[in-house]
């Protein structure tokens, strides 16, 4: 084992946990570190490679995820286990470019809830068996996310076709992605509605920030409502038609998840009439609600 990538690795790992207000400088730092290991033919086994990669995946370039990738894969190749650091890394050098997971192992922040973007549908489980990630039928419940904070449930709810576990993650995910954002139309009250690269769409209030945004995720059985703030979970069900829905309420955000043909819609704003109006539209049907808390 290479000493130098050994201490490089635990001087980041500790830099994460405490979330130094110098910590992207440390990283660069580090990079150029592995680097110059890394040219000088300093890796030889595969924990080498694999301290090297996460050194990369802590990065803020596409070229950096990329390399955490190709040193992850070289880990693999010399027998090191578990495989998933390559998922993970392949995944985050895809979402940097704004392009579908291929494994669904990256979080990224949509109205103070953290989410999963869109995931390749090619994907087979087989694939996740192989590189040690979780079955598409446990990825939106957080379940055995590889490489992946903390996190306590402090809540829960469930209907007669969904389960929502509200999860507090001990602290911000770190080096995510920025995403480009487009206008894509405009409300009723002239107000722009923006999108992401995922086709997640918003508004935003008079002072530019988040007001309003809405998401479609699969048809699964369960899913995590993940957020990083410290807060108490209201839950209620609220009947849109014939549809029992759950309703978030956290600190000033409430969010709303309901089931359509297509997938379950998350809406996530701070006026409950908003969300309602929105998760209405989006199903096609006339107002009909009925709150009961629970």
């Amino acid at each position: 084992m290479n000493e130098t990538l050994k201490q490089l690795f635990e001087e980041d790992q500790h830099d994460l946990r405490t979330m130094r207000f110098d910590r992207v400088d440390r990283d660069r730092e580090r990079r150029k570190k592995v680097k110059q290991v890394l040219d000088n033919g300093g890796a030889t086994v595969g924990i080498d490679f694999i301290h090297a990669a996460i050194i990369y995946q802590h990065g803020e370039a596409q070229e950096d995820w990329w390399q955490a990738y190709q040193l992850s894969v070289r880990a693999v190749e010399l027998g090191f286990k578990p495989k998933w650091l390559a998922a993970l890394a392949l995944d985050r050098w895809l979402l940097s470019q704004g392009l579908p997971l291929k494994y669904g192992t990256q979080v990224i922040p949509f109205g103070g809830v953290y989410r999963i973007p869109k995931i390749d549908p090619n994907t087979t489980d087989d694939e996740r068996i192989k590189w040690d990630v979780p079955l598409l039928s446990e990825l939106y419940s957080f379940r055995n996310l590889r490489g992946f904070m903390n996190y306590e449930i402090v809540g829960a709810s469930k209907n007669e076709n969904l389960k929502v576990n509200v999860i507090r993650l001990e602290r911000p995910p770190a080096h995510t992605p920025a995403l480009s954002v487009i206008p894509c139309g405009i409300t009723d009250d002239n107000r722009s509605i923006f999108e992401n690269p995922f086709g997640w769409q918003w508004v935003e209030n008079s002072e530019g920030t988040f007001d309003l945004g809405w998401l479609l995720m699969p048809n699964v059985s369960e899913l995590a409502h993940a957020v990083v703030d410290e807060g108490t979970p209201i839950i209620e069900k609220v009947t849109l038609k014939d549809q029992v829905c759950i309703l978030i309420n956290y600190n000033e955000s409430k969010t709303l998840y309901t089931r359509s043909n297509n997938g379950v819609w998350a809406i996530t704003g701070f006026d409950y009439h908003n969300v309602i109006e929105k998760a209405l539209s989006l199903l096609g049907r006339s107002s009909s609600i009925c709150r009961d808390n629970r």
